[in-house]
């Protein structure tokens, strides 16, 4: 049980009771890394994967249907902004926090993200001394690369993570920051969406300005 997922519910103040004990006992089921006992600590980005087999036990729990359940996953981001996945094979990839709410105001001076580089990128444990940018590639072709290194890893560590070719060949700022979502997931405890790691390569946060 996570009192900072469940901390955080509260704090949304979501008007329909129905919705509320259904993100309450999804905030039940969140791991969050933190001291346990400073529920205040919330983090960005929280959320779990759940099998749809385990739905029946909990509708249960909030005494409606487990289709109903279903809807009411369904119908969460009309209440609270969060990504709610619903994947072929039965898994519900659910993704919240104030991340979501409370997103990043834009910086004051853009980078320009037409050419060159390289530029910082923001996301927390990442951002001491990982870059992206434009490269010119063979043919005179550019292509967008990014090297990630984590903050414990030092300024002379190699990257852990290369968005370079030939495994990757991205041309637009929305492809490298999928790449990129996609080589962070081993290091996430859930997988961040493409659409935040965009706003981290593309705007840095208020303690930063």
């Amino acid at each position: 049980m996570s009192r900072q997922a469940i901390a955080y519910v509260h704090q949304t103040g979501i008007a329909d009771e129905t919705a509320k004990q259904v993100f309450l006992l999804l905030a039940q089921h969140t791991e969050t890394a933190g001291d346990p006992y400073r529920p205040e600590d919330i983090p960005d980005i929280m959320g779990l994967n759940l099998n749809d087999s385990d739905i029946p036990g909990l509708a249960a729990r909030t005494g409606i249907e487990p289709e109903e359940f279903r809807r009411q996953l369904r119908g969460m981001k009309q209440h609270v902004p969060m990504d709610v996945l619903e994947h072929s094979d039965g898994v519900w990839e659910i993704v919240y926090g104030p991340s979501y709410s409370r997103p990043p105001k834009p910086r004051a001076a853009k980078p320009d993200l037409t050419h060159g580089g390289p530029h910082p990128f923001w996301l927390p444990g990442w951002e001491k001394f990982s870059t992206w940018g434009y490269e010119q590639g063979p043919g005179g072709h550019q292509h967008l690369y990014a090297q990630l290194i984590p903050n414990q890893d030092g300024a002379d560590a190699e990257p852990r993570i290369w968005i370079t070719p030939p495994r990757h060949t991205v041309q637009t700022v929305d492809e490298l920051a999928e790449a990129i979502a996609e080589a962070l997931a081993p290091y996430q405890p859930v997988r961040m969406p493409a659409s935040l790691i965009k706003t981290w390569l593309t705007t840095a946060p208020l303690s930063s300005r």
